[in-house]
């Protein structure tokens, strides 16, 4: 809703005001009618409601009433948002006067204090924090008040009241009180109290409510300034002289609840009970008690006090003061045992609580003692990590809840482990080590299984408190020896291993165990990776140097560790989870002064990441490395599976130059980040170990660069060649430069038309790329050249594609070796204007080609005789144009007469009348026929062509042979003679 009010000529009154004073009212010029146009500037009907009040009127204000504190308040109800009201008030110029308004329930209210002028009289921002507002002027005052909103709606009540701080009136006198038991007091629910200051310095101020409440109060001097905030405790008077103590906080008007006021003065003794080193019993008997302890500790000592660890029932705080009632200091310092009392003694110790109701009351115990000086507790002996080490046993219960122990100067090292369990009982303890100065240099928070690092201070005895409560437990508090000499105390003691070298195994006991073990290694510039794995991942590790710095805090993931030859490595599984009973130790030396181990393979660039790479790992070769040129902003997301479909992977490490590891495990798997302080050059050192539950897999892994590229590089090209090539050729591109993509893009673009190459392959360090370029069809002229890279274009000048050359014969072909039936002759591919890459050939016939004659020799068949043979050879080059030409043609020729490699032979009984036959003989190559001629004393025989032969008279007396022919297609005819028979007999 927006308002607009018009006079009678159309003007529009300001109703905006000044800044502050006037905001949000409209100065009416002048008598008479104006007209209110009211605005819904929402997109819904809405209910709206109007009022007009003259703030300058006294018309239908509230009767006047006083700013005494004693005067009861009046509760008022208003029926609409809209309603304005006015309640006068008594008020003379310079009155320091306090407002508060507001509604009875949850609600937004407006009010102001104004003259009869309407406007805001009090100051905007009222000086140094002040609740309150000095009257200006002569008056009449008035408080106008409005309600916008009360969370139980219309009507509403609500109160306004005014009250003069500035010599306030109706305010309950209290006095200052000594320390102890509060004397019994009459409770108001008027907030304002009065107390005299009887010196200037330190004073507690605070109320007590009929809930049993202790609460907080303002305090103001005479003339109603702020002296001590609410709550401000103590609250330090500058002079002598009376104050108002308000016990609530001006911001709601409605007081329904008794208190009284209790002021102490904390420089005084008053009340004080004086006590020494020991166990100090008392009791809180009232809500708001002080009690207050004289000690017996000169100017610079260092004091403790204990109280039992907070339980059901009283818990109470202690704080310890000078003379003066100057805070030396407060319950943290007290419980850790170096509190300095560095002001002027006497001092005291003030017992008290925050608490109210029953939790306020009741007996309280405080163990004090002086840690700078020796007080005779008994010795806490050098433990150790093996089994049966000594230990000091602790109780509790029966009004005890705290020991003290001590280190003798010359029994212990400067660095030591103490651990404290509870072994019998459920409550925890606390305990804090002090040297002979006081000087707390260890402390650890209660616990029923815990242990820390204690730097202790050589040559100086040392003291342990231990606080539990007083309720029965028992306890065993151990310190280890962690420096070079641990192995002394049961570490056990181990050399590291290079990358790929085997892990330690370990068995372990009850969850809470620490052990030890102590890496050897030969120079402190080495570097060590240290991890701990078992089957359940609940074993820990931290690793501390051989002064017993710790190197790597408590985790469950592995660290660096340098500057030592001896690194000492605690193993743990919580106290809280459940032990495996055993585990491996992975202590390897991944870097030395000369740089990142040998063993570690060096990664020229991941300009888009690194791998995958892939193997395996077991406990005998528990990891792998790389050294990858990272720059310190660079992210990588790792990708590691197991080859074989196991659950359990392989675990990544990225160390960057401060032998931090970048890498993380979330749900989506393992982020790893180099960690530089600049986007310069910042090499890494990645490892990937066995999983962390699983003694053997077999890994890939992959590092894919998050927002590219990755390392120093940034994506640039310097060169593409060569810069020509033939048409309908291929061109193997070479392109240079820097952080080049897989996916770059050699383009070539003419006249609207464009080439892509295809690239082949991309060199390791990412600076070499090759590209296929494909001519075919390409015209000839200049290509303008552009690679796309890396969301960039660069323009690398042109490419000439010239026409396609072609091969030409210079001298023609052979048809080398004899060409006859059965021989294999050979093609010569003749001579030609380049070297060619590759030929073909077709072998012809009388000009024809041969059906499947097509290689560069040919075997000449029997069906080739009396024809030509040639071979035509054509020639191939990429980027040229085929070249042919054919030999000289060669006639073929018979082959070889078949050879009897066996004479035929004449069977039968040479007698005129009977039968001889002929055998063929054997022959080489084998005859496809034969034919025979039978012979009577040398002379052919007239018909005789068959394989056998009748004797007849004609041939008695004569001895007969028969000769036989072999024939072979395409071959010459061969023969053979039998050995003559005897002479035929009659």
């Amino acid at each position: 809703m927006t308002r607009q009010l018009l006079a009678a000529d159309g003007s529009e009154v300001d109703c905006y005001g000044d800044a502050y004073a006037t905001n949000g009212m409209c100065a009416v010029p002048a008598a008479g009618t104006y007209t209110l146009k009211v605005l819904n500037t929402g997109w819904e009907d809405t209910a709206t409601s109007v009022t007009f009040v003259p703030l300058a009127s006294t018309g239908g204000c509230a009767d006047r009433v006083g700013t005494g504190w004693a005067q009861p308040d009046v509760t008022r109800t208003t029926v609409s948002r809209v309603e304005v009201d006015c309640q006068p008030f008594e008020g003379e110029r310079g009155d320091r006067v306090r407002l508060t308004h507001g509604s009875k329930v949850y609600g937004d209210s407006l009010a102001w204090i104004t003259d009869a002028t309407g406007k805001r009289i009090c100051e905007r921002f009222p000086e140094d924090g002040e609740d309150s507002c000095v009257l200006p002027g002569d008056g009449p005052y008035r408080v106008i008040s409005t309600v916008s909103r009360s969370e139980n709606g219309f009507p509403a009540e609500y109160a306004v009241k005014v009250r003069r701080l500035s010599d306030p009136q109706g305010c309950t006198a209290a006095p200052v009180r000594p320390y102890g038991a509060l004397e019994r007091q009459d409770l108001t629910a008027n907030p304002c109290f009065t107390f005299t200051a009887g010196a200037a310095g330190p004073y507690t101020v605070h109320s007590v409510s009929e809930n049993r409440e202790a609460g907080a109060a303002r305090v103001y001097d005479a003339a109603g300034l702020s002296v001590c905030r609410y709550g401000a405790d103590p609250c330090t008077i500058k002079k002598p002289g009376t104050y108002t103590a308000v016990l609530d906080d001006g911001k709601y008007p409605f007081r329904d609840i008794r208190a009284g006021l209790v002021v102490l003065d904390r420089a005084s003794d008053a009340g004080c009970v004086a006590t020494g080193t020991g166990l100090h019993k008392g009791e809180l008997s009232t809500v708001g008690q002080y009690d207050c302890l004289t000690l017996d500790a000169p100017q610079g000592a260092r004091i403790a006090a204990l109280t039992s660890l907070s339980s059901a029932g009283l818990s109470p705080e202690v704080e310890a003061l000078d003379r003066t009632g100057t805070p030396q200091c407060g319950a943290d310092k007290l419980r850790g045992g170096d509190c300095a009392l560095t002001g002027t003694a006497p001092y005291r110790a003030l017992v008290h609580t925050e608490d109210g109701g029953d939790s306020a009351t009741g007996a309280y115990a405080v163990a004090l003692h002086r840690t700078d000086v020796a007080e005779g507790c008994p010795v806490l002996p050098a433990g150790s990590f093996d089994a049966g080490g000594a230990k000091a046993t602790l109780t509790t219960g029966g009004g005890v809840f705290s020991h003290c122990l001590g280190i003798p100067a010359d029994a212990h090292t400067n660095a030591e482990i103490f651990q404290l369990i509870a072994t019998a009982g459920t409550t925890s303890a606390a305990f804090s080590v002090l040297d002979s100065d006081g000087k707390r240099v260890c402390e650890r928070f209660a616990t029923t299984n815990g242990w820390t690092l204690c730097s202790l201070s050589p040559g100086k005895a040392h003291t342990v408190l231990v606080t539990g409560r007083d309720e029965t437990a028992t306890y065993t508090l151990t310190r280890r020896d962690i420096t070079a000499s641990a192995s002394s105390a049961g570490c056990a003691k181990t050399a590291a291993a290079k990358v790929g070298g085997p892990s330690v195994a370990g068995a372990y006991g009850v969850p809470g165990t620490l052990n030890c073990h102590q890496v050897t290694t030969d120079a402190a510039s080495d570097v060590l990776h240290v991890d701990v794995r078992d089957p359940l991942g609940t074993a820990n590790i931290v690793v501390f140097g051989g002064d017993g710095t710790a190197e790597c805090s408590f985790r469950n993931r592995s660290c660096a560790a340098t500057g030592s030859t001896t690194h000492q490595v605690l193993v743990q599984t919580p106290a809280n989870l459940k032990a495996a009973p055993a585990y491996h130790l992975d202590a390897l030396r991944i870097a030395t002064a000369d740089g990142p181990a040998a063993e570690c393979t060096r990664v020229p660039s991941v300009s888009y990441g690194y791998g995958p790479v892939t193997g395996t790992l077991d406990e005998g070769h528990s990891a792998v490395c790389a050294v990858l040129p990272t720059a310190g902003y660079d992210r990588f997301d790792a990708g590691i599976t197991d080859t074989t479909g196991a659950t359990t992977t392989a675990v990544p490490a990225l160390y960057n130059s401060a032998w931090n590891n970048g890498c993380t495990a979330s749900s989506s798997g393992f982020q790893c980040s180099a960690g530089g302080s600049s986007s310069g050059a910042a090499p890494s050192l990645f490892l990937l170990g066995l999983p962390e539950k699983a003694s053997s897999t077999s890994y890939s892994a992959k590092l894919t660069c998050v927002s590219t590229p990755c390392g120093p590089d940034r994506v640039s090209v310097a060169s593409v060649g060569p810069d020509t090539g033939a048409a309908d050729g291929k061109v193997t591109l070479t392109v240079t430069g820097t952080a080049l993509p897989v996916n770059a893009t050699v383009q070539l673009r003419q006249s609207g038309r464009t080439l892509n190459a295809t690239t082949q392959s991309v060199s390791a360090d990412n600076r070499t790329l090759t590209a296929t370029l494909d001519l075919t069809g390409a015209a000839t002229g200049t290509w303008n050249v552009s690679v796309f890279a890396g969301g960039w274009e660069f323009l690398l000048g042109t490419f000439t594609v010239t026409p396609r050359p072609e091969l030409a014969n210079t001298a023609a072909p052979k048809v080398t070796g004899t060409a006859r039936t059965g021989a294999k002759v050979t093609a010569a591919p003749g001579s030609w204007s380049a070297t060619p890459a590759s030929y073909t050939y077709q072998w012809k016939a009388n000009g024809t080609a041969i059906s499947g004659a097509t290689a560069a020799t040919y075997t000449v068949p029997a069906s080739m005789v009396g024809k030509t043979l040639a071979v035509t050879v054509t020639a191939l080059k990429s980027g040229w144009g085929n070249g042919s030409a054919t030999s000289p043609a060669v006639t073929v020729a018979k082959g070889d007469a078949p050879k009897a490699t066996k004479l035929p032979v004449i069977s039968g009984t040479a007698k005129v009348g009977r039968t001889l036959k002929a055998t063929s003989g054997t022959w080489s190559p084998a005859p496809t026929s034969f034919a025979y001629q039978w012979y009577a004393n040398g002379t052919a025989i007239s018909g005789a062509t068959k394989s056998s032969l009748v004797l007849k008279s004609a041939q008695k007396g004569k001895k007969i042979t028969v000769k036989v022919i072999a024939r072979r297609t395409g071959h010459k005819d061969g023969s053979a003679v039998s050995k003559a028979t005897a002479a035929v007999a009659r």
